[in-house]
């Protein structure tokens, strides 16, 4: 009897060593997340995949998924058993807080013996990256005219006052302006009509975003103004691509997959095209690797296929104004907004402004 239960114990010390040590042999884990591009707060839906592809159980495998700091939850934590040739998947939902560029970089898996002894333990690179998009804000509630700006001009008639071409007509549906109407036409048809149009390519913007807020300096990154500046230009991008007008973009913030300073694109149209600008302007971080002027003197050098400028800005510095000036004179319409409206007066009178509310 002695001999057997030594027996018994040197075959289980035996075994519980082959756990471990042949534990992470052919054992591999995969991260899969359903999408890129989320919104803030929308579920974020994310696959841990564990396959173990060999004839020996893994009998407790701790996963351990860490998150960064911006989503709602730091880390999922869970233990399994899985059997020889096994695939498990398991599904779950996270969310972010906050507008950015989000990196899963690693997951720690910690693998245990049957009898509690011995453990061994990797640590994973997953390199998954979820975009979560600025929030869109309402241009109507978000904006207030500054000087001559006032009355009955309303935030939707802020780039172009009417279209270019009438290509023909179709019929009223209730929410087109009544000064649209084609009355003979109307009569005509024995119903309302209106004028059909279109906004030519001789008719675009180029939006300028400046996460600029102030000069070098030890002070804090100002992060709330610069998100705001942020939305804004989300509301206007979809505003152009509601009304089809072209648009392109530029700002001065860094570019890391490119390496290079500022981000310049010429104007253009579509749901592909708004999606590319969308999740630029959900990856851009508050590095400020150029000073605004600069960027306002490369863009007047570049003087690209574009009648309007809509210049997006935290806020406005005395060094802005004669740039901001400057480019105003060649193009046919500028509008410039802050978030905080101080010194939109001393641009010139021509110059369309807003200020945050």
């Amino acid at each position: 009897m002695h001999w057997y239960l030594l027996g018994i114990i040197a075959a289980t010390l035996l075994i519980n060593h082959l756990f471990i040590h042949l534990g992470f042999v052919n054992l591999t884990y995969r991260m899969e997340i359903a999408r890129k591009v989320y919104e803030i707060g929308e579920d974020i839906e994310i696959s841990s995949i564990v396959e173990n592809d060999k004839p020996l159980t893994v009998s407790c495998l701790e996963v351990h998924e860490r998150f960064p700091e911006s989503f709602k939850v730091k880390s999922n934590i869970y233990t399994l058993f899985v059997r020889p040739f096994q695939r498990v998947r398991r599904t779950y939902k996270v969310a972010a807080r906050k507008r950015g560029l989000h990196a899963i970089e690693h997951v720690h898996l910690r693998l245990g013996d049957f009898i509690g002894l011995k453990s061994d333990q990797r640590y994973l690179q997953v390199d998954q990256e979820v975009i979560v998009l600025p929030e869109k804000a309402n241009l109507k509630e978000s904006l207030v005219p500054v000087g001559a700006l006032t009355g009955a001009v309303s935030v939707q008639r802020w780039i172009v006052d009417d279209p270019l071409m009438t290509i023909g007509i179709r019929e009223y549906t209730g929410t087109e302006p009544q000064r649209f109407i084609h009355w003979p036409s109307s009569l005509r048809h024995n119903q309302l009509m209106v004028k059909k149009f279109d906004f030519t390519t001789d008719n675009s913007a180029m939006v300028i975003l400046n996460m600029e807020t102030m000069k070098p300096c030890w002070k804090p990154v100002e992060e709330e103004i610069i998100e705001r500046a942020i939305s804004l230009t989300r509301g206007v991008f979809e505003e152009l691509e509601e009304k089809k007008i072209p648009y392109g973009f530029a700002t001065n913030a860094y570019n890391d997959s490119l390496q290079r300073k500022g981000y310049f694109y010429h104007p253009g149209l579509g749901q592909r095209h708004l999606a590319a600008f969308l999740e630029i302007l959900g990856k851009i971080h508050y590095r400020v690797p150029s000073f605004f002027e600069l960027t306002l003197r490369d863009i007047r050098k570049i003087r690209g296929n574009f009648t309007t400028a809509v210049i997006i800005t935290p806020r406005i510095l005395e060094s802005y104004i004669q740039p901001i000036n400057l480019l105003s004179r060649s193009l046919s319409r500028t509008v410039v907004i802050a978030v905080e409206g101080e010194h939109l007066s001393a641009l010139n009178s021509s110059i369309i402004k807003y200020g945050g509310r």
